[in-house]
């Protein structure tokens, strides 16, 4: 048997067994690429997107800056093309350091983002001055999605595996001079990879919803 459909079997395995999986994940990281080439130190800049659950459909989303040199994010975007999310919170005092966004932004859509056909849904940005208060290294922002009525975790993470769902961050004053903006997972080829148990479990998840639809369907 080759290893794909032994992995297939075995991930349909668990969704049968643990069906409310569809609905919920484990905390899971993901990366950003850079999407711009405006600075020429810019692939120093190193962001990472943890996402985790609090309940049926409610995510928290905290984003740091974990890069070695001078930089800052200034602004951030989503985009969600399907519609998946409700309404947002930005959690300012949950997030590490002087770090202090508001909503909306300016400019309103991701820097660079029409290159990679980013549509912005709803933006936030740092509180003036960004320097300040934007997202410095060793530092990062919480923020809390809700999705809307019906839809399952299962379903966001697919929309983020198909880029439907994406996440940008236009980040300033790079060594002390230039900007570029970066984009979560990899422009053309869908979401960064999370840790392998963390996409054991995400398959899982994605699998169960699939059942858990085919047998409605049926019935």
């Amino acid at each position: 048997m080759k290893k794909p459909a032994l992995v297939f079997m075995v991930l349909c395995a668990l969704a049968l067994a643990s069906p409310a999986l569809a609905d919920s994940i484990q905390p899971l990281d993901l990366s950003f690429s850079r999407i711009t080439d405006n600075s020429s130190v810019g692939d120093q800049v190193n962001l990472n997107l943890n996402i985790s659950q609090v309940n049926d459909n409610t995510l928290v989303f905290e984003l740091s800056n974990i890069s070695g040199i001078e930089a800052v994010v200034s602004e951030i975007y989503f985009q969600d093309l399907d519609g998946l999310v409700a309404r947002y919170q930005i959690l300012n005092d949950q997030s590490t350091g002087k770090v202090r966004f508001e909503e909306g932004a300016k400019p309103g859509s991701l820097p660079g983002g029409n290159e990679i056909s980013f549509s912005t849904a709803f933006a936030m940005q740092a509180d003036n001055p960004s320097p300040k208060y934007g997202i410095n290294a060793s530092e990062s922002l919480t923020v809390s999605l809700e999705l809307a009525s019906g839809v399952a975790v299962a379903t966001l993470l697919e929309s983020m595996g198909s880029q439907g769902f994406r996440i940008g961050a236009h980040v300033q004053s790079i060594a002390g001079g230039t900007s570029d903006s970066f984009v979560s997972g990899t422009p053309g080829g869908g979401a960064a990879a999370p840790e392998p148990a963390t996409m054991l479990l995400m398959g899982s998840g994605l699998l169960a919803g699939w059942v858990v639809r085919r047998r409605r369907k049926r019935a």
